[in-house]
Formats: structure tokens, C-alpha cells, sequence
């Protein structure tokens, strides 16, 4: 019975359908009912799609709003796995963000930082300019001073050699005062405390117990015993171990005059050649160096700088040559193109190896095969600031070589001058220079009278 009244439903629906399609799309025309069925099929397909899209969207939404523990079985599963997906996604999306932040926050720091930077620098330049424009002005200052006020020469000389030895002097006036504080009389204990103070200045255990000596005897004979002018009689006696006097070998007597320089790495030597070269040349001297030091590429062109700022000639050879070979090439030019001094530097050799001292000895006979009497004057340099060590050098080069004379070098950095005065009392050698500064009139010719006088002025 259902069938019977489903199948006259469907056929008064496809009546009605047939009707309508007719009067509304075919002018009240029939259609055919093979049309109006496939119409009908049409129809209901749409209205079956729609609602099972409307299913579809109901059950999702309801699914969503279900927890995972509401549901079961695979759509469990499903709704896990899209949880997961969807953290993951946002996750991701965080860090991007946090990324992205991160690195703005790092830009800002990053102009920030380059800001301050370019506001140091420019707080440096400007503070360099004022710099620049004090130097400036105190050169001007001192210019004019020097046109105002011109010193004679021997002042100018003695000034720069105090202000040269101020350490020395500084240390040894100070504690020979101290010495003598509050003494009414010259006793042992001063004695003891003199000592002291003569080592500590560096004159030398030697030297240091002749002078006492001479100190003991004039306190024993009563003729010394106010301790206020032991710094007097202590003053004279240095005089007199610094009176010694020798000659000086010049241009005129020997044409070329040949110096060769000695001294172990470190005590000025090259240097020293360079303004001894340079004060020759501004006495109209025609100048030759011999690049000696071969064991040293820096030596080397160190010297070639001197010999370019002296205006004078030089003779070189590539590093690691025979430097006795560079002797002799050197002497010859002297010899054949009338040179008045030349002046042969060596390899900063330790005292103490043997083999290089050695080679010292081979560098003089190579020089005498052209010039028997040469070298005519053999200088050690030697550095002050090494206090006693300067003496003990000095007796080990005197084993090897006849030295002539000593270059004592850095006077005005150490407060160990007091070593000239022990090298002078210990070796029959003069000191022929004594370094006092940076320019090349800083190297001065030695005078025992005027360094002693610079000592206790």
C-alpha cells in the first residue's frame, strides 16, 4: 500500500513539475514525459545534495566543538592529528614573529651602538684638534722664548746634560741627604750608609771602595768631619776619577778615518752610528757607512735610513752575506773615492758567544789587509740602563777586541748613570760619547768635567 500511494505521490510531483516547466519555459507547450523525468531526477539529486552538504557542515561543526576524549576511534585520531597540525602552524608562527622581533630589537641596539660609537670618535677628533692646536701654540711659545731669551752655548750644553742625568742625579743627591741627615759627625754608621748609596747609584763595588777610601783616610787624619760637605768632598773625588784625559784621532792625521762600532743587541748602536754619521756630515765630513750587521734584514735597512737622513753613501749586502766581505768592499770604496771617515757597523753579538766574537776578530784582520793602523778607533756602545752589566760587557769585548773608546747610551732614561763613573775608574778607555736624549745633538762628545758638574749642580 506504502508503494502504491510513493508511486502516485511521484506521479502527481511529475505532473506538477511537467506543468510548471511547460507553462514557464516551453509558452503552455507539454513537455515530453522522458524530460520531465530526467528533470524530476535532476530535482531531487540537488535537493539529496544539499542536504547531505548540510549534514556534512552540522556533523563537522559539531566534531570541532567535541573535545578528544569525546570522540572515539578514528575521529579521534583525525582530530589529534589536526591538533597537532594546528600547533605546529602556530607554533611556527610565534617563532617567526619572535624572530622577527628579535632581530629589530638587534638593529635598534646595533644604530644605537654606532650611534654612541660616531660620537666618541667625534669627541676623540675634537679633542685631538685641541691637542693639535695646544702643540701648536706651545711651539710658538717656545719660539718665542728662544728669540727673547738666547742662552750662551756652554749653559745650553750643560743645562741639556742635567736635565740628561736628572735620574741619576735625582737618586743620588737624594739619598747622600738622607745619609747625612741629622749627623753632627762622620761615623761608621755614615760610612756604611755612603757605601750603600754609591753601590745603589751604580758606580761599582771597585770604584765605590776607592772613593770611600779616600773619604776614611781624610776622616781618620781629622781633616773630614762635618757630614754637610761629605756631598762636596765626595763631589771632588769623582772629579778626580773623571780628570783622565786622552787624544782624540781625527780626519786630519788619518784619511779615511775608520770606526768600527761594537755592542751586544739592544743598546742603541745603529742608531748611535746614525747621528755620529749625521754630525760628521753637518762638519762637511764625506761620510761612508758599511752595513756590517748582516745577520739582520731590520739592521740592515735601519742603517740605509740613517745613511738617506745623514745625506751620506752606504754599502750593503743582502741578509745572511759574509759580513767581513762587506768590511772590506767597504774600506776599499773609503780608500778609492777619498772618503774622510767610514764607519762599519757589526752583528749586536752577546759577549758570550764565542763564535761571534770570533767573527769580530776575522771582520779586524779583513780591515787591516787594506789599512794596517785601522780600525782606528774600535767603540763599544753600551746601554746605561743595564747598570753593572755595561762593565761586565766591557771586559769580555776588551778580551776579543783592542777597544779605543765607549758610547754610553740612554743616560736620560735610567738612574744608573753612575756606571760612567765606575767604567771610567775601571778601564784605561775613554768615553768618547754619552747619549742624552732623542736627536742627533743628544749624542754628545763626553767631558768628565762637565758630567761631573751636572751630577751635583
Amino acid at each position: 500500500m506504502f508503494i502504491e500511494e510513493f508511486k502516485q505521490y511521484i506521479s502527481i510531483s511529475v505532473e506538477a513539475i511537467q506543468l510548471f516547466v511547460s507553462n514557464s519555459f516551453n509558452k503552455g507547450v507539454l513537455i515530453s514525459n522522458k524530460m520531465t523525468i530526467l528533470i524530476f531526477a535532476v530535482f531531487t539529486a540537488l535537493v539529496i545534495l544539499i542536504g547531505l552538504s548540510g549534514w556534512y557542515w552540522q556533523r563537522s561543526r559539531s566534531l570541532k566543538n567535541k573535545t578528544p576524549d569525546q570522540l572515539s576511534g578514528k575521529e579521534k585520531e583525525k582530530r589529534l592529528e589536526q591538533l597537532e597540525k594546528e600547533q605546529a602552524k602556530e607554533l611556527e608562527l610565534r617563532i617567526k614573529q619572535e624572530d622577527k622581533l628579535q632581530a629589530e630589537k638587534e638593529a635598534g641596539r646595533l644604530a644605537k651602538a654606532e650611534a654612541r660609537e660616531k660620537g666618541i670618535q667625534e669627541q676623540i677628533t675634537s679633542v685631538e684638534q685641541q691637542l693639535k692646536s695646544q702643540q701648536v701654540l706651545q711651539r710658538e711659545i717656545e719660539t718665542i722664548v728662544e728669540k727673547e731669551i738666547v742662552p750662551s752655548e756652554e749653559t745650553t750644553v750643560l743645562e741639556r746634560l742635567r736635565q740628561g742625568v736628572l735620574k741619576t742625579r735625582t737618586l743620588l743627591l737624594d739619598n747622600i741627604a738622607n745619609t747625612v741627615l741629622g749627623k753632627k759627625e762622620i761615623d761608621e754608621d755614615v760610612l756604611d750608609d755612603l757605601e750603600e748609596v754609591l753601590i745603589g747609584s751604580d758606580i761599582g763595588p771597585e770604584t765605590t771602595q776607592r772613593i770611600l777610601d779616600v773619604i776614611t783616610e781624610k776622616v781618620e787624619r781629622k781633616e773630614l768631619t762635618n757630614p754637610q760637605v761629605l756631598q762636596l768632598e765626595l763631589k771632588n773625588e769623582i772629579q778626580r776619577i773623571m780628570s783622565k784625559t786622552y787624544p782624540v784621532p781625527g780626519t786630519a792625521e788619518r784619511k779615511p778615518l775608520i770606526l768600527l762600532f761594537v755592542g751586544v743587541n739592544g743598546v742603541g748602536k745603529t742608531t748611535t752610528i746614525g747621528k755620529i754619521a749625521a754630525q760628521y756630515r753637518q762638519q762637511g765630513k764625506k761620510v761612508l757607512l758599511g752595513a756590517g750587521d748582516t745577520f739582520r734584514a731590520a739592521a740592515i735597512e735601519q742603517l740605509e735610513e740613517w745613511s738617506k737622513r745623514a745625506d751620506c753613501d752606504i754599502i750593503q749586502k743582502e741578509p745572511g752575506s759574509d759580513p767581513s766581505a762587506v768590511m772590506y768592499e767597504t774600506v776599499q770604496k773609503g780608500l778609492d773615492e777619498d772618503y774622510d771617515v767610514v764607519i762599519c757597523d757589526t752583528a749586536g753579538r752577546l759577549h758570550t758567544k764565542k763564535n761571534l766574537m770570533e767573527e769580530l776578530k776575522k771582520m779586524i784582520r779583513v780591515i787591516r789587509k787594506l789599512i794596517p793602523d785601522a780600525p782606528h778607533e774600535i767603540l763599544l756602545v753600551l746601554d746605561s740602563t743595564t747598570g753593572q752589566n755595561a762593565i761586565f760587557q766591557t771586559r769580555e769585548f776588551l778580551e776579543t777586541a783592542e777597544l779605543t773608546g765607549l758610547i754610553i747610551t740612554k743616560l736620560d732614561g735610567t738612574s744608573k748613570g753612575g756606571v760612567v763613573i765606575g767604567i771610567v775608574n775601571e778601564f784605561d778607555i775613554p768615553v768618547r760619547y754619552i747619549g742624552i736624549g732623542e736627536q742627533v745633538e743628544d749624542l754628545r762628545p763626553f767631558d768628565a768635567e762637565q758630567f761631573t758638574e751636572s751630577l751635583f749642580a
